[in-house]
């Protein structure tokens, strides 16, 4: 009889351990589940099953992971007080996790709990040695100071991130020139605005702060150049555009050379280039940045050898002589090409298409002063040199640039071009291969297949400043590398290259950087408050420039509702949140909640040019509103790289070449493992 009782116990321990177990791992599949449903941008549907899983968890490390990705779903939301109630129970778990008590701090910033939130953003000090999160809750503790205290306490805690954390000098220098704004010392906060720009040069905030202080302090020139930076950068919104117009009327001076556009006095080429006549490409200069060739009035023009003018229709029509300076004008009452020589004296006019033609080939044309319609914006009306042909038509009422050159001319500029004046002979090889593959890639699909021309100088396909960019080393690694592309198999390869990756490339190339444990809410806000690893390869030495490869942007709502309402009227905005992400947690698409209603961003480009006027720099970012009342005052966005990941990171295939003496082979090889280098067939 014992024996049977002792079998039966037997049995029904071996039951429950098995129920036990089927109930785990069930749990663990809703959790799952949950993480896939967030990823496929449900939020809400994520939130409930991850609630399910906390609520009937019985393993500490599951129930905790739930706890920290609601934590980071709920404050991405704006649902503080939903969120402090699951940070408590997690810190129940784990009372010394820094990030528990990091987050609580965030949350009762936003529930104006602000002696709370200081005392808890102090006692992150104290239980971690981890400099991302000690420099983050300070952060958090220097806005919570301003509240209670003023803006005086919160300068002093804003200038120790400044001076010590390289990785927050942006938003800290930003928010030391509010105060200093509060304290009514204009030029402090000004000097700080200038700071910001320097570390963070797409910081659209602080430009749109530092408008508003030069116009308000009567500093007109500065003032109009900041509110005509931003109308380029952000034509739809009217506010910029009005600022520049009546601005205008305070400056003196030819206002298109006060600008950032690059002027050339002469040719920085005072002898022709090597010139490989085949594989020419047509491009369209000075092109908008949706790739529409900019309607050109005027220009200028100075050859650096002899050339010839020919009509279409008549051929040779003139001569000119190098080094003279001639015009090409656009007859608005006649709609007729005007060309007028040196003397200023009419040459030709016709309404035929006319190609300016180096009489050596290689000779280089400088354009100069060119005059665009100023209602269209984002076009770069910088000098630019070229080589080849340079043909000019009427189109509407305007002239249409296209300079026909071979691709071979055209690869030691944009190497330099994308390299930023590094003198790396194995980066400038890299980018030699990888610049001419895409350039080829571009000729057999041109992307204006149709048109007069092929690609245009603009981002819409690649951006093409001049030759005046090429420096000595691109000019030598091109020439060491001539005629070498990427293939695939017997194909020219499909090249791409972006600035900085932050860690991985799209293609899982290995920079060094901290890698997903999983996808999830959490980890993925985890990952955008940590500071770069210092091996990562695409991490200057100076790490006061790290703005490409770590970024934090403070953005004020006011900007983001008049960009949402133009198109969607959202009326104030109450919350910012990512969708679906890729499987490296890049945002494809958005929600923005608002009090007249909501409406989803359906990609990318879009999600930046709503956000930040199209200046964000990669979709690899977190979401954190900290609010003042019912909304946001503004909300936090914390990314990683530049660009979105595909192909070669630039700043990488530096510090391979810079770090590790690695040869541009090698180089490609890290980031095209599945390409081989080979000359042009």
């Amino acid at each position: 009889m014992r024996k049977q009782r002792l079998f039966f116990f037997s049995c029904v321990v071996f039951l429950a351990s098995g129920v036990l177990s089927a109930q785990a791992e069930d749990l663990k599949k809703i959790y799952d589940d949950a993480l896939s449903q967030w990823a496929d941008g449900r939020p809400e549907d994520a939130t409930e099953a991850l609630k399910y899983v906390l609520y009937h968890s019985s393993g500490e490390q599951l129930g905790f992971s739930a706890i920290m990705d609601l934590s980071a779903l709920l404050g991405e939301a704006g649902k503080n007080e939903e969120a402090m109630a699951y940070l408590l129970k997690g810190a129940i778990l784990k009372p010394d996790d820094p990030h528990i008590t990091l987050e609580k701090g965030w949350n009762l910033l936003s529930l104006e709990k602000d002696t709370d939130a200081k005392t808890t953003f102090e006692e992150v000090f104290t239980i971690t040695t981890d400099q991302s999160l000690i420099q983050q809750a300070r952060l958090g503790l220097a806005i919570a100071e301003a509240r209670l205290t003023g803006p005086e306490k919160s300068i002093s805690t804003l200038r120790t991130i400044y001076s010590s954390y390289p990785y927050l000098l942006s938003p800290s220098a930003e928010l030391i020139s509010s105060a200093f704004e509060k304290l009514k010392k204009r030029p402090h906060s000004i000097t700080f605005l200038k700071e910001v720009l320097t570390y963070d040069p797409r910081n659209i905030q602080a430009e749109i702060d530092l408008a508003r202080l030069f116009d308000e302090s009567d500093y007109y020139l500065p003032a109009w150049q900041t509110y005509y930076t931003l109308a380029d950068m952000d034509p739809d919104q009217i506010f910029f555009t009005r600022k520049k117009t009546k601005l205008a009327k305070y400056v003196k001076g030819r206002l298109d050379d006060l600008l950032y556009w690059s002027r050339l006095a002469w040719p920085s080429h005072d002898r022709p280039v090597e010139y490989d006549g085949r594989n020419l490409l047509n491009i369209a200069l000075y092109s908008s940045p949706d790739g529409n060739p900019g309607p050109v009035t005027t220009l200028r023009f100075i050859c650096n050898t002899d050339f010839e003018i020919i009509d279409q229709l008549r051929g040779n029509v003139a001569l000119g002589k190098a080094n003279s300076q001639w015009t090409a004008r656009y007859d608005a009452l006649n709609h007729v090409l005007e060309l007028q020589n040196n003397y200023g004296n009419p040459v030709h006019t016709t309404r035929n298409l006319v190609r300016i033609a180096p009489k050596i080939k290689g000779g280089v044309i400088l354009i100069k002063n060119p005059e665009i319609d100023p209602a269209i914006a984002g076009i770069d009306r910088g000098d630019k040199e070229i080589a080849g042909e340079l043909s000019l038509s009427i189109s509407g009422a305007a002239l249409r640039l296209v300079n026909t050159a071979p691709i071979e001319t055209l690869v030691p500029a944009l190497s330099a071009q994308f390299a930023g004046g590094s003198k790396l002979i194995e980066e400038l090889k890299t980018l030699s291969v990888v610049v001419r593959t895409m350039l080829f890639k571009l000729k057999r699909d041109p992307p204006h297949h149709g048109e007069n021309y092929d690609i245009c100088d603009s981002a819409h396909c690649l951006t093409f400043k001049g030759l005046q960019t090429e420096t000595d080393t691109a000019h030598k690694a091109a020439g060491l590398t001539l005629d070498e592309i990427l293939y695939t198999g017997d194909t020219p390869a499909d090249a791409a290259l972006h600035r900085a990756c932050g860690g991985f490339t799209g293609e899982n190339a290995d920079d060094g950087g901290r890698r997903l444990k999983k996808l999830s809410p959490f980890e993925l806000y985890s990952l955008t408050l940590a500071a770069p690893p210092d091996a990562l390869l695409c991490l200057a030495q100076d790490k006061t420039t790290s703005s490409d490869v770590y970024w934090t942007l403070v953005l004020d709502p006011r900007w983001i509702e008049d960009r949402a309402n133009l198109k969607h009227k959202i009326g104030y905005l109450k919350a910012i949140i990512p969708l679906k992400r890729t499987a490296d947690g890049r945002v494809n698409t958005m929600r923005l909640e608002g009090t007249a209603g909501n409406t989803v961003l359906q990609d990318f480009p879009e999600i930046s040019k709503i956000l930040s006027a199209g200046t964000l720099r990669s979709a690899l970012f977190s979401v954190r509103p900290v609010f003042e009342g019912k909304y946001p005052k503004f909300f936090i966005l914390r990314g990683l790289g530049t660009g979105d990941g595909r192909g070669y990171c630039v700043l990488g295939g530096k510090g391979l070449a810079a770090n590790f003496g690695a040869d541009y082979r090698k180089i490609l090889s890290h980031y095209f493992p599945r390409y081989t280098i080979r000359k042009l067939k």
